[in-house]
């Protein structure tokens, strides 16, 4: 109301989609979930380690509340009974991607080596009482991060400096385009941005990301092109592989001895 108090509703069967945060949110009179006391701790450390201050600079308070939100998601997941780790697909890729994100974001606020095993251990102290697992596989989940963040460290390093070199490129491609009176758009390729994913093991989404940070695009149907043209190659390289290992190339052949091969 606009006394500010909260009025039951006649008819209790609304479902507003705030969900618990938000309503902690306004109950509290906060402006922001991460001004309630399940994100203070974290965000006062990471104000701490940053020398940022939360809601003062955009960048910087951009990148404290996505560190926030990924290591809790990331903690949650790896706390599990049933938890993940890190990999390269299905629920694996979504954790990856959450924490090389929130590896990338410790990055532009400076944070000093293994900031979120500390960010980590304040989600693993303050949610353990509710969810028991979490602080049983407290182990688990400082190692995992700490090896995931030492191994995406090593790759956002040689990939900053690749995509800098992309980057470079086309403002040079710019310059020279301009004085023959020909316009070139701020792209970066598909094949370019490709090469950054299999050679350096940038992920997409960071490559289109940091891109549109500093004012380009990623041409990401030629992206997905070239992906699909590598897995064909590799499937049919595999393919031959196999064939190679067999008495002839014949179709039977092949068949037998893919049947050999599910009955052993």
């Amino acid at each position: 109301t606009k006394e500010g108090t909260y009025q039951p509703l006649e008819n209790k069967n609304v479902d507003t989609g705030m969900g618990l945060e938000r309503t902690l949110c306004i109950l509290g009179g906060y402006k922001s979930v991460y001004d309630t006391d399940l994100f203070a701790d974290a965000v006062k450390l990471l104000e701490d380690l940053s020398g940022k201050k939360h809601g003062e600079e955009e960048e910087s308070t951009r990148a404290i509340r996505i560190l926030c939100d990924h290591i809790r998601t990331s903690v949650m997941m790896l706390g599990d009974t049933k938890g993940i780790t890190p990999s390269n697909v299905d629920q694996g890729y979504i954790l990856r991607r959450l924490i090389r994100r929130a590896v990338r974001f410790a990055r532009v606020l400076n944070l000093p080596d293994h900031a979120l095993t500390s960010l980590a251990q304040i989600f693993i102290d303050k949610y353990k009482g509710v969810y028991p697992e979490i602080g049983d596989n407290s182990e688990k989940i400082i190692a995992e991060l700490t090896k995931e963040e030492n191994r995406f460290k090593s790759v956002i390093q040689d990939g900053y400096k690749e995509l800098d070199k992309v980057l470079f490129g086309i403002q040079k491609h710019k310059e020279f385009a301009s004085k023959n009176g020909q316009v070139v758009e701020d792209i970066i390729s598909g094949k370019a941005a490709f090469r950054l994913y299999d050679t350096f093991g940038f992920p997409i989404e960071m490559t289109v990301e940091i891109a549109k940070e500093r004012g380009y695009t990623v041409d990401v149907a030629g992206f997905e092109k070239a992906y699909q043209e590598h897995q064909e190659k590799s499937r049919a390289g595999a393919e031959q592989k196999f064939k190679g290992g067999l008495a002839d190339n014949s179709e039977i052949t092949a068949r037998l001895h893919t049947a050999t091969h599910l009955l052993n």
